[in-house]
């Protein structure tokens, strides 16, 4: 058996998390083989907003909840990368973050993710990343093939997008390190050029023949919960109304349009 460490991205959507990270938590790990532990960490929340999630850590299925303030040693570029930068770990071998607007189905009942992730990993010593995110569509970074299948249904991919990202941590962190992805000025948010943790990590997975796997086939259906600014934006709304909405439509889709 493996270990994983599940980690989830919190901000200040209470209303939301309270349907995303059970169904998410619930599609990842029921059934497995693996043992896990479930992380919420909150960041840019405030101090009132972490208080109140202490007493529901049972209730959402959470081990341990991470709080810090962001006003001291702040990561550049997109506010996501406080959560990615400090908070990325290698006490596990296995690492998978997701976002708090992430939906996360899964099909087939008894299909365990875990144990599909760590079966890609092991069997394929050039993988270092797994992303499974099904509106790539909308991002304005395309998602594209860079090479032949790793293994029937499982693309060699250009990119991952941070609402589902599996990490073998020994293999991406050294890497990782090197390309900076722990100095707090390595990212960068501009207008007309965004370097981001999406963009570093990336970076590492197709780099130097690492690869980047993409499970086309598994019985998982993961959606950003929001709509874009505007078409071809990496930006979304960041309004909670509207990510419960979007929510409500993946429901009743089973995660097939929102």
């Amino acid at each position: 058996m493996a270990f994983f460490t599940l980690a989830c991205a919190f901000h200040d959507t209470e209303r939301l998390i309270d349907k995303t990270l059970p169904l998410a938590i619930r599609s990842l790990t029921h059934p497995t083989r693996h043992d896990f532990e479930v992380v919420l960490v909150a960041e840019r929340s405030t101090d009132e907003v972490a208080a109140r999630l202490l007493p529901r850590l049972a209730e959402l299925g959470v081990d341990e909840l991470r709080f810090r303030r962001t006003n001291h040693h702040a990561f550049s570029g997109a506010p996501s990368n406080n959560f990615h930068g400090n908070h990325f770990t290698t006490t596990s071998p296995y690492l998978i973050t997701f976002t708090d607007d992430t939906f996360i189905h899964k099909t087939d009942e008894d299909f365990d993710v875990l144990d599909a992730t760590a079966q890609i990993f092991e069997q394929n010593p050039e993988v270092v990343l797994i992303s499974k995110v099904d509106d790539h569509e909308e991002w304005d970074w395309p998602l594209s093939d860079v090479g032949p299948e790793i293994e029937p249904g499982v693309r060699s991919v250009n990119r991952v997008v941070d609402q589902l990202i599996a990490y073998d941590t020994a293999r991406f962190a050294p890497v990782a390190r090197r390309l900076g992805a722990f100095h707090r000025d390595t990212f960068v948010s501009h207008e007309g050029f965004e370097y981001q943790w999406e963009n570093l990590a990336s970076h590492v997975g197709t780099s130097g023949d690492r690869k980047i796997a993409y499970p086309q086939r598994w019985p998982l259906r993961v959606r950003h919960s929001d709509l874009r600014n505007q078409p071809g934006s990496m930006h979304g709304t960041q309004d909670e109304d509207v990510k419960l909405k979007c929510f409500e439509r993946l429901m009743e889709s089973q995660g097939l349009s929102k």
